[in-house]
């Protein structure tokens, strides 16, 4: 619910039948899912369900079958689901780009079929009031999400008013949290990111980067305290603003002064285990540790990886050709190149995380961007660059010392006017050791 990320109750390789068992312990309903390759669905599980999923029936338009304890209620979910689904859409247009009356329109609509489906359900004595009551919350977050996603990165002027309002404050559901409605962790995302984090840097536009950076992190304490949500709804969100910060930033060291406080005051050990999971995988990449390596393909089809250019400083650029600001970043990292022209001892190492190689192999061509190693690497692999550096997103600059050790994994961008003093400074300590 913190980090999105999920959490395995159980794992089965099926037999020659097609047949396998699953079984983990639960103290209260919770919301789960069930994947097999292509097919998955959503599940709501209580202690002592025993649940068949089987093939769907000859045509269903679910992927998956249920029989057994809570089969009404995994068809409910899975109708659910494909209800939602089939709203992404109103009229044939994408529901997030509808005018303010179209979008209204589609979420009433949503709601009247999610109300038809709640009645349904209601009817039937199998159903036991607390059951029916997770799943009224579940179908309430959904309507929930599907606003938000409406309105973010709108000005209000072009929100409806309803939405506004629904959308302004972080919904106070301990239940919510407790039994992991998704869409109530994507709310928490959502807020966290638009309505407090940019709502700082909106509020502090006088201050210069560097220095509301020292200071964020406790920006975003004070305003989650003020805003007097019960205990663990603040402990939610501060754990996610935690949580969000170290994917973020790294370990910097308001960062990891922030996560100390967090591990005192922070009563729920489930929280206080997701920031100490990231700070873990983060210290892996802290400075003086082994660079992960990774390898890609240059424009005319060599493979190069970062081990290959050991014995060099690395400034590593990861880009991709949408990407506005990796683009703008590009005149400024001429300047810092031509620093540093004839010096062998440092390469320039531009990573694309593009999909389109077409598109990045003509940008390349076009002059539009600097000279130096180009290489394009799918995010995709487990041992992309993407995922072997956490990154979250473009443009991220990493620098890399010639014993191929980590110096920075959240390095200065050319804009800043510090990356040619820095490499300077790491060749100077280089040609030092050798004597």
């Amino acid at each position: 619910m913190v980090s999105l990320d999920s959490i395995g109750m159980g794992r089965v390789v099926l037999d020659s039948a097609g047949k396998g068992i699953v079984e983990f312990t639960l103290d209260a309903p919770v919301f789960a899912g069930v994947s097999a390759g292509q097919l998955a669905a959503g599940l709501l599980v209580s202690p002592g369900d025993e649940i068949s999923i089987v093939p769907s029936r000859p045509g269903s338009k679910h992927m998956l079958g249920f029989e057994g304890d809570g089969a009404v209620v995994q068809e409910f979910l899975n109708e659910a689901v494909r209800f939602r689904q089939g709203m992404e859409r109103w009229k044939g247009n994408l529901a997030i780009r509808l005018d303010k009356e179209e979008f209204l329109n589609a979420r009433d609509s949503l709601e009247r079929g999610y109300d038809q489906l709640l009645t349904k359900l209601k009817s039937n004595p199998n159903i036991s009031g607390e059951i029916h009551d997770l799943l009224t919350r579940q179908i309430k977050m959904s309507v929930l999400f599907y606003q938000y996603n409406y309105a973010i990165g709108r000005d209000s002027i072009d929100i409806p008013a309803s939405v506004w309002e629904a959308t302004s404050e972080m919904p106070v559901d301990s239940i919510a949290l407790k039994t992991g409605i998704f869409d109530f962790a994507l709310i928490g995302s959502f807020y966290y990111q638009h309505k407090i984090s940019n709502g700082i840097y909106g509020e502090n536009e006088e201050m210069d980067g560097d220095s509301l950076d020292l200071i964020f992190p406790f920006l975003v304490e004070e305003k989650i305290k003020s805003s007097k949500y019960p205990k663990v709804i603040e402990e939610f969100l501060r754990a996610k603003s935690a949580d969000y910060q170290i994917s973020m930033y790294g370990l910097t060291p308001s960062v990891i002064k922030l996560a100390n406080t967090l591990e005192r005051e922070i009563a729920s050990d489930d929280f206080r285990k997701v920031i100490r999971e990231d700070i873990a995988r983060w210290e892996k990449l802290g400075p003086g540790k082994p660079a992960p390596d990774f390898a890609g393909t240059t424009p005319d089809g060599k493979k190069i990886s970062l081990s290959g250019l050991h014995g060099k400083v690395v400034y590593v650029d990861i880009w991709a050709t949408w990407c506005g600001p990796c683009v703008e970043e590009f005149p400024n990292s001429k300047k810092v190149q031509a620093d540093f022209r004839g010096n062998d001892q440092v390469a320039f190492l531009y990573v694309s995380v593009d999909r389109d190689t077409l598109a990045w192999k003509k940008m390349v061509a076009s002059g539009k961007v600097p000279n130096g190693i180009h290489i394009i690497n799918s995010s995709d692999s487990p041992n992309s660059v993407w995922n072997l550096y956490y990154v979250w997103g473009v443009p991220r600059y990493l620098l890399i010392d010639a014993q191929g050790r980590m110096v920075a994994t959240h390095a200065d961008r050319p804009s800043s006017g510090k990356v040619s003093k820095e490499l300077r400074k790491l060749l100077a300590r280089d040609q030092l050791a050798q004597k």
